[in-house]
């Protein structure tokens, strides 16, 4: 469809093709001539054909001819009405910022899609497209029912209507992507309890010990976990079998809770986050922690990652190549917050339910194990061994000890418990200060990580020009202005018809789309910059509905053949005769 902004009626209907139709229905006339014409011939095998009941003679010479059809005059009427809706959306943003950076980046990704109209019975795969305002607090109505969203948090409200409108509504899936922000956030406090991005703020420091084992020689080794705790072990004859004693005698030790990451292997995940069917964020508060441990060890020891998102097969393809994507970027966003390098993480494209039909899944078939992102370490051809501390069991004093380097079996990383008083501190967000707070609050104890990302989101939340959500000890930080993508899916042939209030605004109604991805990009570049970005963005919307009928009146007239005609089919006879 064109941009109608600012054209001509007479523009407008020669984008819709109004012309063309017209100019279909007369040549409708012109065909059916050719047809009639064409029958007359045919009819010529009869009325040349010589037979005995006939005193072997032909109709033709009898004085019989076959009858000449020809439109005498037709008619062709057309009625026409073009109803067109141009709506206008303009967006102005204005901000401040230095900075420095090295960038590099690498990948393929390609996009080209294609969307129709639903008609008549035939189901296939539909999706309709949402904007959601971060601060929006209106509802969607579908089909006459209003779906109101509920919570604080955009991403809560954001839950809340996926929870309301999947399974019901005709809805099969919705799937969102959290705006691409970028915001000057500082905070005063020591960095290495509070760290900073462009658009999150992460409390790093943690209640329980955590550690990481490197085990890379099938060797006996003595591994101090604290000054009343060591663990003796012996060599098994390979290293799979030695890593499963490791862990095994650990767990005998008591005091930890432990898991064995096998070395990175082609096509096998080294670790994963899972997800409930139809969501991409954390299933719950263990998966988030393991998360939180991986990204601190991630950052703290330069680990490259490599991420795919995926999903079982459950619902339509196209709707679980967008799902397994915001999977992997979901992810890799929390590594990030948590001080992972973007330069360290290698986010592969999805290929949705890809891996899992490889594995022979049945379509419609659930399974958790495909429904998660992968995260594979690429570099690493040894055995990990988490441990995590079940309450007040310490890692301290440990070896071997080898987090400043080494090879051989030993700690590699280690997370210290700590709950400091950042009272005194504050958090500054586009200008705007927050003192921090580590009151208990929610289920966390007092100066728990936790506590302060649950309090200071609660005060962005609480402004006019901010918003924010709380993962854990993370907080997602974005301007209330800032815009979420919902895409919704329906594999429904009903008409559905979506109206949003106040923040939410329907940009594509359910239609029929097909998507394919093909695309590829690299680049290079450093720059330093101080100075003022402004952005302006506008959108447009376009509905158009053609409606109308059509007519057809003609006059047939018979004719006798040509005489040439004639006189030619009687030499052919004469001819056939001698």
């Amino acid at each position: 469809m064109a941009n109608y902004d600012g054209m001509t009626p007479g523009e407008v209907l020669a984008d819709a093709s109004v012309a063309e139709f017209i100019k279909e229905l007369g040549l409708g006339i012109a065909k059916a001539q050719k047809e009639l014409d064409e029958n007359s011939v045919r009819q010529m095998k009869a009325f040349t054909e010589v037979q005995d009941s006939l005193g072997e003679r032909s109709l033709l010479e009898l004085g019989l001819m076959p009858a000449f059809y020809h439109y005498q005059h037709a008619d062709v009427s057309v009625s026409l009405q073009l109803r067109l809706e141009v709506g206008k959306t303009d967006e102005f943003g204005f901000s401040a910022s230095a900075s420095l950076g090295d960038t590099r980046q690498q990948n393929a990704a390609s996009s080209a899609s294609e969307s129709e109209s639903e008609s008549g019975t035939r189901v296939e795969t539909r999706q309709a497209r949402l904007e959601y305002q971060a601060d929006a607090t209106g509802t969607l109505t579908v089909n006459g029912t209003q779906v109101v969203p509920a919570g604080q948090a955009p991403r809560a409200r954001l839950g809340s209507l996926l929870d309301q409108l999947v399974g019901g509504q005709g809805v099969e899936a919705l799937v969102y992507s959290p705006p691409e922000t970028s915001l000057a956030i500082s905070s005063d406090a020591p960095a290495s309890q509070v760290l900073t991005t462009s658009r999150s703020v992460a409390f790093t420091f943690t209640a329980t010990a955590n550690g990481l084992l490197a085990i890379r020689d099938d060797a006996a080794t003595d591994y101090v976990l604290n000054s009343g705790t060591t663990v003796s072990t012996s060599a098994q004859g390979d290293l799979a079998a030695y890593a499963e004693h490791v862990k095994s005698q650990v767990d005998a030790a008591g005091g930890f809770t432990t898991r064995l990451h096998a070395p990175h292997q082609e096509g096998v995940p080294s670790l994963a986050v899972y997800f409930d069917t139809g969501k991409a964020e954390f299933r719950g508060e263990e998966d988030r922690r393991a998360l939180t441990v991986l990204a601190r060890s991630f950052a703290q020891m330069g680990t490259r990652v490599r991420l795919e998102g995926m999903t079982d097969r459950q619902g339509s393809a196209q709707k679980n190549l967008e799902l397994g994507s915001e999977r992997g970027r979901f992810v890799k966003q929390f590594l990030i917050a948590n001080g992972v390098s973007e330069s360290q993480i290698d986010l592969v494209d999805s290929r949705g339910e890809g891996r899992a039909d490889d594995a022979n899944e049945d379509d419609g078939e659930a399974n958790q194990e495909w429904r998660a992102t992968w995260i594979m370490t690429p570099e690493r051809d040894y055995y990990w061994l988490s441990l995590r501390s079940e309450g007040s069991a310490l890692l301290d004093g440990v070896a071997p000890d080898l987090q400043g380097g080494g090879t051989g079996n030993g700690f590699v990383f280690l997370w210290q418990p700590a709950s400091p008083d950042l009272s005194a501190f504050s958090v500054t967000v586009e200008g705007q200060a927050f003192p921090l707070s580590g009151a208990a609050v929610a289920g966390h104890a007092a100066n728990a990580a936790e506590a302060y990302a649950h309090h200071l989101a609660a005060d962005l939340n609480a402004t006019s020009t901010l918003r924010a959500n709380p993962l854990g000890p993370v907080v997602e930080v974005m301007r209330a202005s800032d815009t979420y993508d919902i895409k919704l899916f329906s594999a429904t042939s009903e008409q559905i018809e979506l109206t949003g209030s106040e923040g939410l605004t329907v940009t594509q109604q359910f239609s029929r789309s097909r998507t394919r991805q093909v695309q590829s990009r690299e680049g290079s570049s450093t720059a330093v910059a101080i100075g003022v970005s402004v952005d302006k963005r506008e959108s447009r919307q376009f509905n158009m509905a053609v409606t109308g009928n059509s007519q057809i009146s003609a006059r047939l007239a018979s004719v006798p053949p040509p005489e040439l005609f004639v006189e030619a089919i009687h030499a052919l006879q004469r001819e056939r005769r001698s």
